[in-house]
């Protein structure tokens, strides 16, 4: 099994906070890799569980566009989004943490 962690930063999609049949709280969150100037990955995160919900409960507000957050992602997976679409990278996230505003400006500065 692939695993990946580092940072990423939010997209505009927001957050997207659903209850799996089983009951399950699960979250999804569009996030962004900046590789450097025009190179943009786009990871979709499904987070779930317990953790996943104190997370969100702890951290909803926050999560806006371009936060800057710290993951451990397993499952990676290449997915190409219809005709002529963009790929993307979708993972399940083992843990999330925010990261300050500080870092973004950091990362900004380096790939400008």
């Amino acid at each position: 099994m692939i695993t990946a962690s580092g940072p990423l930063f939010l997209g505009k999609t927001r957050p997207l906070a659903t209850q799996a049949a089983d009951g399950t709280f699960a979250l999804t969150l569009l996030a962004h890799d900046r590789i450097g100037v025009h190179k943009v990955e786009p990871w979709r995160i499904n987070f779930a569980g317990p953790q996943a919900f104190l997370f969100y409960e702890t951290h909803g507000p926050e999560l806006q566009p371009g936060q800057p957050i710290n993951v451990v992602l397993s499952e990676l997976r290449s997915f190409t989004n219809g005709r002529g679409g963009c790929a993307e990278i979708h993972a399940r996230a083992l843990h999330i943490e925010l990261l300050s505003r500080s870092h973004q400006h950091a990362q900004e500065s380096c790939t400008n």
